[in-house]
């Protein structure tokens, strides 16, 4: 089984990464400027990147847990999953000063081209703790 389809199944699974327990939200693969990178999203906020050739590398450092650290892992997602309304408007300004540095000065377009990139991935997390919301009470519904 090739790396992405290890990271598929990966997805909504508990782990222990570096000691720290977590759950693999999603994944986005190809990425980066070259498209040659690899992003995992998981629950503690983090994103880790890695090329993809060091994906498979990546994957064996997430080490499976028992279902009572998923509970656990749940209720710390709970307690640091709220938007706080600042950073959608500090985004929301970042984003509008890049236009307007572009339409300014074309050369910002590189610098420009990266905070959109990392707005893209802020945007896909977001979507993904939905996802991954919508998933826990779906979970809860059926027990």
């Amino acid at each position: 089984m090739d790396a992405i389809e290890r990271l598929k199944k990966m997805t909504n699974q508990p782990f222990l990464y570096n000691g720290e327990q977590v759950v693999v939200l999603n994944h986005c693969c190809y990425t980066g400027e070259d498209g040659d990178e690899a992003e995992v999203y998981l629950n503690n906020g983090k994103t880790l990147c890695c090329k993809m050739h060091d994906l498979k590398m990546l994957i064996n450092k997430f080490k499976p847990i028992t279902n009572l650290v998923v509970l656990l892992a749940n209720e710390q997602l709970n307690r640091i999953s709220t938007i706080n309304p600042e950073i959608i408007r500090d985004l929301r300004d970042a984003v509008f000063e890049q236009i307007k540095a572009v339409r300014e000065n074309p050369a910002a377009v590189n610098q420009a081209k990266q905070v959109f990139q990392g707005v893209n991935t802020l945007i896909n997390l977001a979507k993904t703790e939905l996802d991954y919301r919508r998933y826990l009470d779906k979970k809860n519904e059926e027990r």
